[in-house]
């Protein structure tokens, strides 16, 4: 039972608030009866006012370093702070922050791209000043050893809408020297490593906020991934120690819930926790001017909470984004309350991976053409578990196999030029589907992790961005990048009211709708497919299609796309 409600504080007044002649602290921390401010070595007791703490000090503070401690000598950093250096969190002025925002074109057909940002710019094939930095996003002109666009020139000509980034909020590496970013330090502060300058507490925003305007001003929205379902270590996270543990959900004996499988949960529906997670989401668009969050295990958390984040950020940014992993996980948070795929009707608005769409295209693609009724639901978004627009549909991301490596795991028997067809065909299954496409930073030019599954903290050279692979996969690009071009031109393809009508023939699944025809071949054979009206095609697996007529020649392991009706 929580011993405050959410009247109880204003979440709004916490942190710490600069003026040149005074700054105030204010913390809400209901579990102490003192609290201290340390500032230099000094410390000054606090001002206790209903549940919170209060005090000013009658000086320019610009840059010095603080941390609270409790009566019972427990020291913690602000969790509202922008900055922390050196474990202490710093004053800064909020007018010293980028307000320069951009203005976008209008939207394209939504198409999520996941990067890392480490490693996007990792490998040795970048050429670019920022490896493993934000602002590796920002460097023009870079080109692949054969001469080819990479890092922001790629991204923009291959016409993504959406750059979604892993973490990059302040992680623990887990002893290592790499990590995907999964194990939450603080969620009010950048991870150092990915800044140019560190040391500057101004760059804790203005570096991602700089990195964010000139992926704007080339036609690409941005999506953090946020993990607000655990933190990395219960007993020293800041957030915990200010709420002396009372954040994470605990068993009805007492002992910690823990369905993340990482030690614990964050208990969301807690008033203050739920108003902090909100307030987060608030800050991150004010601050970098976002366009999303993809909310990792989202099934961890409430449904009361993950609504409140997409009301109230679309309130202030109308095509705000907010999806998730629906996965149903846990045991203390009632079934009817999780933020889960089966509750997917109580958050409209809100999108989530589609794990029947990949588990189906990832055995159908491997060889089990028995399965037409399911690939038949995964394509036209079946609404028993996903609707259109709640459907994040993919074969692959950060974690997992990549789906390459997964068709030289499954099919090692079969040629490696079939695997890469089958690599293809993925995409265009993505991308011709009903719902949201979301590719994995490198799936078009046939990504390998070399067989490693779950390469969180792998290292580089498993992770990195490999761009040579751009080089020897042009063509795999283009593929992409041609898919892309469609899925804008033929809004059929992304209006989640449109209607698609199947065929199946000799292995084969035709797919149509008011504009298009889709005729997808898993088979080693190739085939014609004539349904008796005339049709153009505009895509096929080569890139250069001139076909106009009746009998469409589809060949083995493609995809052709044509338009309906010609004359």
């Amino acid at each position: 039972m929580n011993r405050y409600k959410a009247d109880d504080f204003d979440i709004e007044k916490l942190g710490s608030f600069y003026a040149p002649a005074k700054t105030i602290f204010r913390v809400f921390s209901p579990y102490y009866k003192e609290l201290y401010l340390v500032i230099k070595g000094h410390s000054y007791q606090m001002h206790k006012k209903g549940l919170c703490f209060e005090i000013a000090l009658g000086a320019d503070l610009e840059g010095i370093g603080y941390h609270y401690e409790t009566e019972d000598g427990v020291s913690f950093c602000d969790p509202f702070a922008y900055a922390a250096i050196n474990g202490e969190s710093i004053v800064v002025d909020p007018r010293k922050f980028i307000k320069e925002k951009i203005t976008m074109a209008e939207n394209k057909a939504p198409v999520i791209y996941e990067c890392s940002v480490r490693d996007f710019s990792s490998a040795p094939s970048y050429c670019g000043k920022y490896k493993g930095k934000f602002l590796s996003f920002t460097e023009k002109g870079l080109k692949s050893p054969e001469g080819l666009s990479i890092g922001l020139d790629y991204l923009k000509e291959l016409g993504i809408s959406h750059l979604q980034l892993l973490p990059v909020f302040d992680f623990d590496n887990d002893k290592g020297d790499y990590n995907w970013g999964y194990n939450p330090v603080a969620y009010n502060h950048v991870k150092p490593a990915y800044l140019n300058d560190p040391d500057d507490p101004y760059a804790y925003v203005n570096e991602l906020r700089k990195t964010v305007n000139v992926l704007h001003e080339n036609g690409i929205r941005v999506v953090l991934d946020v993990v607000f379902n655990h933190v990395y270590n219960r007993a020293k996270n800041d957030l915990g120690k200010m709420l002396k543990g009372h954040c994470f959900r605990r068993k009805p004996d007492g002992k910690l819930a823990a369905g993340t499988f990482c030690g614990n949960e964050v208990k969301s529906e807690d008033p203050f926790v739920s108003a902090y997670i909100v307030k987060m989401v608030e800050r991150y668009l004010k601050l970098f001017d976002i366009d999303g969050i993809r909310m990792d295990l989202m099934g961890i958390s409430d449904i009361e909470t993950v609504n409140k984040i997409h009301e109230t950020l679309r309130k202030r940014k109308a095509d705000f984004m907010v999806y998730g992993e629906g996965w149903n996980m846990g045991d203390v948070l009632a079934e009817e309350e999780r933020a889960a795929i089966p509750n997917a009707a109580k958050m409209p608005g809100v999108a989530m991976f589609n794990d029947y769409f990949r588990e189906t295209l990832i055995h159908y693609l491997s060889g089990n053409n028995s399965i037409d009724e399911d690939v038949k639901k995964a394509l036209a978004a079946d609404e028993n578990y996903l609707s259109a627009s709640q459907s994040i549909n993919y074969v692959e991301c950060h974690d997992d196999y990549t789906f390459y490596d997964r068709m030289m795991l499954y099919k090692s028997e079969d040629k490696i030029e079939v695997n890469e067809k089958r690599t293809r065909m993925a995409l265009a299954m993505i991308m011709i589907a009903k719902g949201l496409p979301f590719i994995h930073a490198g799936q078009e030019f046939l990504r390998t992790k070399n067989g490693v599954r779950n390469s969180y903290n792998s290292g580089d050279e498993v992770n990195m961005l490999d761009w040579k692979r751009r080089d020897k996969y042009a063509g795999s690009c283009t593929y992409l990048k041609q898919l892309i071009e469609i899925r804008n031109k033929y809004q059929s393809l992304s209006d989640e009211n449109s209607k698609m009508s199947f065929l199946c023939f000799e292995g084969c699944i035709a797919c149509q709708n008011e504009e298009l025809l889709i005729i997808i071949n898993p088979t080693g054979a190739d085939q014609l497919f004539n349904n008796g009206h005339p049709h153009e095609m505009i895509f096929d697996h080569s890139g250069s299609c001139f076909f106009k007529g009746f009998a469409i020649p589809v060949c083995a392991y493609s995809v052709v796309i044509c338009r309906n009706n010609v004359v």
